[in-house]
């Protein structure tokens, strides 16, 4: 079975984000792929090229935007062609902000995949609230889905 290259491309302003791919990644290295995670500031969309599969993290900030990091790599997603780049997507929101769009991060980083022409492997991990409590569970959960998924 070959191992894949990932990267991982997230923002985070709390750490919660951040805390979230340290998990996903330490369990893809586990299983024996190579994974680069870094933050969206000094990540450029071509990046993604760059490796067998990306995963983009975000939490949602306001009325169901991206994080402010964030959105100057997502204007640059439409200048790069992801087709048939393999892709996953982390969303993180807290709902006392905003009830009905905390989680909106999400379909809006697959939608910029999809419209760049990558591929959605997976429904988005999605976490409502602090992710310690998904620290064993759903984080590890959706994990080990996406490896099984890449295995192929």
């Amino acid at each position: 079975m070959k191992k894949a290259s990932l990267i991982i491309i997230y923002g985070t302003t709390s750490g919660n984000t951040e805390m979230v791919v340290d998990k996903i990644a330490e369990m893809a290295k586990k299983a024996g792929h190579h994974v680069v995670a870094k933050r969206v500031e000094s990540a450029k969309p071509e990046e993604m090229l760059e490796y067998d599969i990306a995963i983009l993290a975000s939490p949602t900030y306001g009325h169901g935007e991206l994080q402010e990091d964030f959105i100057p790599f997502w204007r640059g997603m439409g200048e790069v062609d992801l087709k048939g780049k393999k892709c996953a997507v982390v969303g993180l929101g807290d709902p006392k902000y905003e009830l009905h769009y905390h989680l909106e991060s999400a379909p809006i980083l697959e939608e910029a995949i999809q419209k760049s022409g990558g591929q959605i492997l997976l429904p988005a991990l999605k976490i409502s609230g602090t992710p310690v409590r998904h620290l064993e569970g759903l984080i590890p959960n959706w994990t080990e889905k996406f490896i099984n998924l890449i295995k192929s």
